[in-house]
C-alpha cells in the first residue's frame, strides 16, 4: 500500500511542472490571439475566460486543445457589444472532443441563430448561451416573449444547421420585465 501511494505521489509531482508549463503555453497562445485572458487553476482542470469574435471560436478551441491538455468544456455567451464571452476548460484527460470543434463553431457562426442584443424581439427566440462538455449533447439557452416561438422559430433553425438533431425543450421559467413576461429557456440537442 505504501509503495503504491509513493508511486502515485511521485507521478503527480513529476507531472505537475509539465501541466503548469502546458497551461502557460496555452495561456500565451490564447493571449496572443485574444488579448487579456483570465486563468484559474481548478482541482481537476484549468479554466480560461476571455472574449473574441464568434468566427474565432474554433481557433480558440484548437489553441486550448494542445500540449497534452484537452478541452473538456466550452461555453459561449453573447455580449452586448456583439462579441462572444468564452469559457474553455482543459485537463490532461484525453478525449475526442476535438471532433466536435468544427461543428460547435459552425452552429455559432453569424446568421445561424439569432443572439440576444438589446431587447428580446416579439417574433423570435434568441440565444444567450451555447455550452457543451463535448459529450453527446449541446445546451442552447435563450430568451423569448412567447414560449411557442421555441418550437415554431428555434426548432426549425436547429434543424437547418444540419449539425444538431433531436431538440428537446428542457427547461423554461418566466420573469416579469419592462418588455413583458420573458421566458428564460434551455433546449438540449444531440450532435
Amino acid at each position: 500500500m505504501k509503495k503504491s501511494a509513493y508511486i502515485l505521489v511521485t507521478v503527480l509531482l513529476l507531472t505537475m511542472p509539465f501541466i503548469a508549463n502546458a497551461n502557460e503555453i496555452i495561456l500565451a497562445n490564447l493571449s496572443d490571439k485574444f488579448g487579456q485572458i483570465s486563468h484559474r487553476d481548478l482541482e481537476t482542470h484549468q479554466e480560461f475566460v476571455f472574449s473574441g469574435e464568434f468566427t474565432d471560436i474554433e481557433h480558440a478551441l484548437n489553441l486550448a486543445n494542445s500540449n497534452d491538455m484537452y478541452v473538456q468544456y466550452a461555453s459561449v455567451s453573447a455580449r452586448e457589444d456583439g462579441k462572444a464571452a468564452i469559457i474553455i476548460r482543459v485537463s490532461p484527460t484525453r478525449n475526442d472532443a476535438s471532433r466536435h470543434f468544427a461543428t460547435f463553431s459552425n452552429i455559432l457562426r453569424p446568421g445561424m441563430f439569432t443572439w440576444k442584443s438589446g431587447k428580446v424581439p416579439e417574433n423570435m427566440a434568441v440565444l444567450t448561451t451555447v455550452e457543451t462538455s463535448f459529450d453527446n449533447s449541446v445546451s442552447l439557452q435563450g430568451l423569448t416573449l412567447k414560449s411557442s416561438l421555441i418550437f415554431s422559430h428555434l426548432f426549425p433553425l436547429i434543424e437547418r444547421t444540419g449539425e444538431l438533431r433531436d431538440p428537446f425543450f428542457s427547461r423554461g421559467s418566466y420573469s416579469d420585465t419592462k418588455a413583458g413576461r420573458v421566458m428564460d429557456f434551455t433546449v438540449l440537442c444531440q450532435w
